[in-house]
């Protein structure tokens, strides 16, 4: 029998591999759809009849498991039966071995892409299948033999696809998700949550807490512990002798820096947030290598203090705690290239090939997790403060407007400043009104405020030099 050719656009490598195996099919173009369960529904056809997959990784590298659509995967129980660990891949391994498909759309034949494959030997194949063709609304449609053809060197297994609840709607979080991006999202929290790579929190910054939560501490309690941490001490001490603060005369001491300069509160967080990062190893070049994440937290931090001494007294948020969410806000970026360097290096690439200017999407569409979101997850996990976890988070949401939305908008605000000043120039009738209002800032204000910033450009750089050696 000759192949039915259809002028509906399917999958290349899927294509090629039908035609040159002879096999008899036909396409189906169905309204658009998100899930298995969805394009079941959208072909008027069985979830039983239409098979996709779950593209997982192991020790040997990737492989798929084709199941039907009324049924989910159990990773827990595969991994049992196949005597060694699988979860979800990667979304870089993803994006390049199905580069012919639309992200999530990818049909179950494995050997076509060069994968292992493995099947349910539980379930019954009905008389017609329908695959998934590529993109979000073509359906492929064989049948059963010439499906199971297709898995001729699939391994067998039993009772790893687990049916899915009767009557569920199919937006029901039960209902499989075909976009790679829901799995890699939520193994990523797994593992952020559960620290399995990292140490709980780096002792320093787990001591400095605690004096944090101290309300009898003193002066001397803090310098005898940052005196502990050589470098911690050094940081401090050029952060106080620097300029900015127009301290006239030399700080050689801790106790002088504390009492004199900086201020406890100050001092305290400055200390927390760089115990905190200094245990992350990241590349230093790159959109977010050491040198940007360094440069932008530390600019960040002193302008987001600066702004927050422009508020009224009453009103006026933590300078110490804005320095913190400053200094932090961006962590999630270490946490990604520490814990997942080849998500981190192919975000990377795709940032530098496309810029800045829809990175929260970008983030969104490649891990299903943006660098706030991840950030403010071991931040959480770790116990630090409530508004330095929520700012982590909602530092790019513009409709934020729930606890702790000063911090948040102080956030906002010094993003947007500092990204206008790497661009050329900051101008009061460019700024974004709805922070202003939120805030109660005149233009003039946040404008005087970056000028006083750019005049220590100088002393801000010397120490993001020291901070990413």
């Amino acid at each position: 029998m000759g192949v039915i050719r259809s002028n509906m656009a399917i999958a290349k490598t899927i294509k090629q591999y039908l035609d040159s195996k002879h096999i008899v099919y036909s396409v189906l173009e169905v309204p658009k759809f998100e899930s298995p369960m969805q394009a079941a529904s959208q072909a008027h056809i069985s979830p039983r009849s239409l098979y996709y997959p779950v593209v997982m990784r192991d020790a040997f590298g990737l492989m798929m498991a084709v199941i039907p659509a009324s049924h989910k995967l159990d990773f827990e129980r595969l991994s049992g039966l196949l005597h060694r660990q699988v979860g979800p891949a990667y979304e870089t391994q993803l994006s390049s071995v199905f580069a012919d498909c639309q992200p999530g759309h990818i049909p179950p034949v494995g050997i076509a892409y060069g994968l292992r494959t493995v099947i349910d030997a539980a379930l019954s194949t009905p008389e017609e299948v329908y695959i998934v063709a590529g993109d979000h609304s073509r359906l492929i449609k064989m049948s059963r033999k010439n499906f199971m053809s297709l898995q001729t060197n699939a391994l067998l297994a039993s009772d790893f696809a687990q049916p899915l609840k009767e009557g569920l709607a199919v937006a029901s979080a039960e209902v499989a998700d075909l976009s790679w991006s829901h799995d890699l999202r939520a193994k990523i929290r797994q593992r952020v949550e559960q620290a399995t790579e990292l140490p709980p929190m780096p002792e320093m910054a787990a001591r400095i807490f605690r004096l944090r939560a101290d309300p009898a501490a003193e002066v001397a309690d803090l310098v005898k512990l940052i005196e502990q941490d050589p470098s911690l001490a050094a940081q401090v001490l050029r952060y106080a002798n620097s300029p900015f603060f127009g301290y006239q005369g030399k700080v050689d001491t801790l106790h002088v820096a504390v009492a004199r300069v900086l201020g406890f509160d100050m001092v305290m967080n400055l200390a927390l947030g760089l115990a905190v990062a200094k245990p992350f190893k990241i590349p230093r070049q790159g959109p977010f290598g050491l040198d940007y994440f360094w440069r932008h937290s530390v600019y960040s931090a002193s302008l987001m203090q600066l702004l927050s001494k422009e508020l009224p007294k009453a009103e006026r948020p933590r300078p110490g705690t804005c320095y913190l969410i400053g200094l932090l806000h961006d962590f999630g970026y270490l946490v990604l290239g520490h814990m997942f360097r080849e998500e981190f290096d192919g975000l990377s690439k795709l940032v530098a090939e496309q810029g800045r200017e829809n990175l929260p999407q970008i983030e969104q569409d490649y891990l299903g997790v943006s660098h706030g979101e991840l950030g403010s997850w071991l931040l959480k996990a770790w116990g630090l403060p409530a508004e330095l976890v929520l700012s982590t988070r909602e530092h790019h949401n513009d409709a934020y407007d729930g606890q702790f939305a000063q911090y948040v908008n102080l956030s906002r605000l010094t993003d947007f400043l500092l990204d206008a000043f790497e661009k050329g120039e900051v101008k009061d009738d460019q700024l974004p009104q709805h922070l202003l209002s939120a805030l109660g800032f005149e233009p003039q204000q946040v404008i005087k405020v970056m000028t006083q910033l750019i005049e220590h450009d100088n002393n801000l750089n010397e120490m993001v030099r020291r901070l990413a050696a």
